[in-house]
């Protein structure tokens, strides 16, 4: 992690990790499939080891984020302290097999909903991070091209999430609800496209008022271009699409991660690599029996409690909990309006 650069790692590895990898890789997937007619097609479970190595780890990393003290504890308690007491209230009633198919079914809805604020609100965040530390701006108009963009691509994840669910019939007849869902899917994909063009062309304003336009500014913006349609063209790719938001989001708490370090130890450049490994294979360990515990368990030893419906039920309610979590917990720690949020994430940009 470079320090005393304009960037958040190095200004290469800030393009790499927040787009540059999952655009040129999910572009190349998508070509190689409408040119030769086949479809790409990705299971879950053959992804096990990245998914542990990006995915759990971007959420483990967000605790470390929060209680790394009281006095974060405290000046977040709606986040720390509030909301998951909330979440395991929910889960203990379904535990208890109250409503438990009702309660999981809602939680696993409630996590994909808010996943779409999640993404779109992460991307405008590192949009706004290089756009600081690279001294570009933006109008009024511009802003509202780029992030506009972004909302309606928020709808289409809503979309998303809504598909193949009807609601009782006794609200409106499926057929009214189908053909009302296929005219609102049409029209925010074309909508959506129209926003590509005009964020493309706030960036552009921007860009040559400034004289440059850096590829890690545009970057997080454009990937999600690039998700949604690879998310439906390719079955398996919400995996891909989830991994590369993950790899997207982990430069920025290592970052802090090495800063906070840098200024309690000051630290060698080897014993700084040697800390942030450390703390990442640690924040990796915690993911895998956490998040992902009793499917190896289940997969090392065999059948046994968790391939029971119910513990399966459980642990998927237990996974939508933290994920729901995890969108407070970064809503909380990554307002960049905040002075101590900025200092901690920029510190080492400083003379």
């Amino acid at each position: 992690m470079a320090a005393r650069t304009p960037s958040i790692t190095t200004p290469t590895v800030d393009v790499v990790m927040t787009g540059g990898l999952s655009i040129a890789a999910m572009v190349a997937i998508l070509a190689w499939s409408f040119a030769t007619g086949r479809q790409a097609d990705f299971v879950d479970g053959e992804w096990l080891v990245p998914m542990i190595l990006l995915n759990a780890t971007h959420f483990t990393v967000s605790y470390r984020l929060l209680y790394v003290s009281k006095e974060e504890i405290l000046g977040n308690r709606w986040s720390a302290i509030y909301v998951p007491a909330a979440l395991l209230f929910v889960l203990g009633l379904a535990v208890a097999g109250i409503e438990r198919a009702w309660i999981v079914g809602n939680l696993v809805f409630a996590s994909s909903v808010y996943l779409a604020w999640h993404y779109t609100g992460q991307a405008w965040g590192m949009v706004s991070a290089f756009s600081r530390i690279l001294g570009l701006d933006y109008t009024t108009w511009e802003r509202h091209c780029i992030r506009g963009g972004m909302r309606i691509l928020l709808a289409l994840h809503v979309l998303y999430a809504l598909a193949g669910r009807l609601p009782p019939a006794d609200w409106i007849e499926p057929e009214r609800y189908v053909a009302i869902y296929h005219a609102a899917f049409q029209t925010i994909v074309v909508v959506a496209a129209a926003s590509l063009l005009a964020g493309a062309g706030a960036f552009w304003s921007a860009g040559r008022r400034a004289g440059r336009l850096p590829f890690r500014v545009v970057f997080p913006w454009l990937a999600l271009y690039v998700w949604y349609p690879f998310w439906y063209f390719v079955p398996g790719g919400f995996a891909w699409v989830q991994m590369s938001h993950a790899l997207q989001y982990l430069a920025f708490p290592l970052r802090v991660e090495a800063n906070r370090y840098e200024a309690k130890a000051s630290p060698t450049p080897k014993q700084m690599k040697i800390h942030i490994a450390l703390v990442y294979l640690a924040l990796a360990l915690a993911g895998a029996v956490f998040l992902h515990g009793p499917p190896l368990v289940a997969h090392a030893f065999g059948h046994g409690w968790y391939s029971t419906p119910t513990m399966q039920q459980l642990f998927q309610g237990f996974v939508s909990c933290v994920a729901i979590h995890h969108y407070f917990v970064d809503g909380a720690v990554w307002k960049l309006r905040n002075p101590k949020v900025r200092g901690e994430l920029l510190s080492h940009l400083r003379d």
